[in-house]
């Protein structure tokens, strides 16, 4: 016999009761709202817009560039104002299509497929009942300790980010944190905290992530990964106020379910997961003949990330290698569970319901083309680098902090980033005063944690954006946060600029 577990919380704030006026299951699958849709695409039209008035407004220039290990770095000093032709307004509207065909296109190319290939995925995986049985199980196992679960849940996700510098692929987790967090009484806020919240701050809070720390303190001619003591304290700390900040909300909407800022949205979608709560699927063997192929192509994603760390190059290749293991496992454990005539007809169907997400993909990446495009890229470089240049230590690094921050905005890449402003400001750190492992620090403070909040980051639209939640319901949860982590970041690099944090 089906039925729901007691531990499962609804709406009504009353264990397993239906509220009144809750809407019917929806579709199975993913699919955007409209109305998250409209609101996103408002806003990165804006943002495009603001891009293309500052090429109008701000003078063109450029630096001389050197290729370090195969990357273009730029050389300090070779600023030089350029007289060319302004781009043209029509470039605005033209820009989501003409950064498929510049330096980002492999990139823009990779996450469009990487996210059509979900979608597919796990409208399969619905259908098939093979999700059911994964939340069933964890919520089965974990349901009465659920706070330990997500405790735990939430050090996972950082470390992953902290240490091997998962993110991207991280996007895969989002619709099962969600599911779990409904079926365990929350909303989808916890659920998206859980995944890719989480990994955003561990990738912040850095400890031997390959992208951030190795690159940057290579470029800053520091030991590889030295300075890890600071880093792993950092780390603890954001962990507790990331794991207070998910149990403070989590414990409020559990008390009263109305108060969640998605209350009206999760109606839509919570009877369906709560609906999926079956333990007589436990018993079905196919289903978990399904489940377990699936998370056997699961571990081997995370292997060959794990491999990457260790071997050079291999994590260049995580986000196809991810798309291809999660997709083939994901069929395969279809067919095992019996979706066999409609495998084909359910995952193009899942793609379609995803597909309006790759416009809000291709307007997150036009800002910068339109930047570059402009010739006023290298201009807003030079500036931060003259307000720099003559300051004390301690306005420097917080001049360096809103520097990464202001090409955060607008470059999501930490590598990019990297070869972009450590060349540029290492000799300068040296003139003040800074330590290089104080500089790499705040690189590593400004890139992170604004990931979780700009909407110029493609992959907090597509998290956002799989579950339906806004833009704007996303900021009102997640600012105060953002607030805290700033300054926690202010306050570290202070003491990092007192105490001389080294080496050199």
């Amino acid at each position: 016999a089906r039925r729901r577990p007691k531990a499962t919380g609804g709406p009504s704030g009353r264990r397993g009761e239906p509220v009144m006026g809750e809407k019917k299951q929806g579709k199975k699958g993913l699919q955007i709202s409209a109305k998250t849709f409209v609101i996103t695409l408002a806003v990165l039209l804006f943002i495009v817009v603001l891009a293309g008035v500052l090429t109008l407004v701000l003078p063109q220039g450029s630096f001389e560039y050197a290729l370090v290990d195969g990357r273009e770095t730029v050389v300090p000093g070779t600023y030089h104002l350029v007289e060319a032709a302004r781009l043209p307004v029509w470039h605005w509207l033209t820009a989501p299509v003409e950064v498929l065909f510049s330096d980002e296109g492999v990139t823009a190319a990779m996450i469009i497929v990487f996210l059509l290939l979900i979608g597919g995925t796990f409208q399969v995986l619905d259908e098939s009942r093979v999700l059911n049985y994964i939340i069933t199980a964890v919520i089965h196992k974990f349901g009465h300790k659920k706070y330990r679960l997500m405790l735990l849940m939430v050090f996972l996700c950082m470390l992953v980010g902290s240490t091997i510098g998962m993110f991207e692929e991280t996007v895969t987790l989002v619709p099962i944190t969600v599911a779990l967090a409904l079926s365990l009484g929350w909303d989808s806020l916890v659920g998206l905290g859980m995944s890719i919240l989480s990994v955003g701050f561990g990738f912040a809070s850095a400890t031997f992530n390959p992208f951030t720390v190795g690159i940057t303190q290579k470029l800053a001619g520091l030991p590889a990964f030295s300075g890890l003591a600071l880093r792993a304290a950092v780390f603890a700390l954001v962990y507790a106020m990331l794991s207070a900040f998910l149990l403070r909300y989590a414990k409020r909407v559990e008390k009263d379910p109305r108060s969640s800022l998605v209350w009206e949205h999760d109606l839509s979608i919570r009877d369906k997961y709560l609906s999926s709560v079956d333990e007589g699927i436990l018993a079905e063997r196919e289903i978990r003949r399904a489940a377990l192929v699936f998370g056997c192509g699961f571990g081997v994603v995370l292997a060959y990330i794990l491999a990457g760390f260790f071997v050079e190059g291999l994590s260049d290749y995580s986000l196809p290698v991810m798309a291809v293991c999660f997709t083939v496992g994901g069929l395969a454990a279809g067919r095992i569970a019996g979706l066999k005539k409609g495998l084909a007809k359910n995952f193009f169907s899942g793609m379609g319901s995803i597909a309006p997400s790759v416009l809000l993909i291709l307007l997150a990446l036009s800002a910068k083309f339109i930047l570059t495009e402009g010739g006023i890229m290298d201009t807003i470089l030079n500036a931060a680098y003259g307000m720099i240049s003559g300051t004390s230590p301690y306005l420097a690094v917080l001049l360096l902090l809103a520097f990464v921050l202001l090409l955060q905005f607008f470059i999501g890449s930490a590598t990019a980033k990297a070869f972009l402003i450590m060349p540029l400001v290492l000799p300068l750190v040296d003139l003040v005063g800074l330590t290089r492992q104080t500089a790499v620090q705040a690189f590593l403070f400004g890139d992170g944690f604004t990931n979780m909040i700009f909407p110029t980051n493609a992959v907090l639209l597509i998290s956002i954006g799989l579950v339906g939640v806004s833009y704007g319901k996303w900021f009102k949860w997640t600012w105060k946060l953002q607030l805290g982590t700033l300054l926690l970041s202010v306050a570290v690099l202070m003491g990092c600029v007192a105490l001389g944090y080294g080496p050199f």
